[in-house]
C-alpha cells in the first residue's frame, strides 16, 4: 500500500508541475509533537512526545493557492498496557508522506494566514521490544498558521498541525501483538498534534 500511495502521489504532483508550470518552494519542518493516549480493545497505550522533522516541495498555482508533497517523521517512546497485565515499552518511528492543498489569506505584503489539508500514507517502524510489525495506513492531516515573507526567496511559517492514521475496520498501529493481537479498535484513531515552523526557500 505504501509503494502504491507514494507512486500515486508522485503522479499527481508531476501532473501539476507539467500543466501548471508553477513556482516551486523547498519546505522544511521542525515541530514539537505532543504525547497522545489511545485505547484499544486489548488495553491502553501512550505515544510519547518528541521532535518531528521533515521536508517537501510546494507548487504555487496562484498567489493564494498551492499544492504540496511533504514527508515528516517522529521517533517517540510507546508504553502499552494490555488487559492481560502484560506491559510493552519501546521506541517507534512514525512517518508520513502527504499530498496537500494550501490556501493563503494575505494580511499585508509580508504576512499571510494559511490553511492546508493533507491526505496520504502513514507507517510505523517499532522496536522489537514492542512485539509488533510495521503497519501502513491511509492518513489525514492539516495545518493552520502564518507565513512571514522575509525576502522574495525566503519565508518563515509558524503552524499548528495534526496527523491521524485512519483505521477503517479493526487494527491500526499495533503494539504488543503477541499471539492474539492488540490493535486500535474499529473507529478509533491516533491523533498527533504538533506546534512548529518551517523555513522555506523558493527555488523557481
Amino acid at each position: 500500500m505504501k509503494t502504491f500511495t507514494i507512486t500515486f502521489l508522485a503522479i499527481i504532483v508531476s501532473s501539476v508541475v507539467l500543466w501548471a508550470q508553477p513556482s516551486i518552494t523547498l519546505l522544511t519542518f521542525e515541530s514539537y509533537t505532543f504525547a497522545d493516549k489511545f485505547d484499544t480493545e486489548y488495553g491502553t497505550g501512550k505515544i510519547g512526545d518528541g521532535f518531528q522533522w521533515g521536508g517537501g516541495l510546494e507548487f504555487g498555482l496562484t498567489e493564494t493557492a498551492a499544492v504540496e508533497l511533504i514527508y515528516q517523521t517522529l521517533k517517540a517512546n510507546v508504553d502499552y498496557q494490555g488487559f492481560n497485565a502484560i506491559r510493552y515499552s519501546g521506541d517507534v518511528v512514525l512517518s508520513y508522506i502527504m499530498l496537500g492543498g494550501t490556501r493563503y489569506l494575505p494580511l499585508n505584503e509580508k504576512i499571510s494566514g494559511f490553511g492546508t489539508a493533507n491526505l496520504g500514507v502513514g507507517w510505523s517502524n517499532p522496536d522489537q521490544s514492542l512485539n509488533s510489525e510495521s503497519v501502513t495506513k491511509f492518513s489525514l492531516g492539516g495545518r493552520v498558521g502564518v507565513r512571514i515573507q522575509a525576502t522574495e526567496k525566503v519565508s518563515l511559517r509558524l503552524h499548528a498541525q495534526l496527523f491521524s492514521p485512519v483505521q477503517w475496520a479493526g487494527g491500526g498501529f499495533y503494539f504488543g501483538t503477541g499471539g492474539s493481537g492488540a490493535g486500535v479498535s474499529t473507529g478509533s484513531t491516533i491523533w498527533q498534534f504538533n506546534l512548529g515552523g518551517s523555513l522555506n526557500f523558493r527555488i523557481k
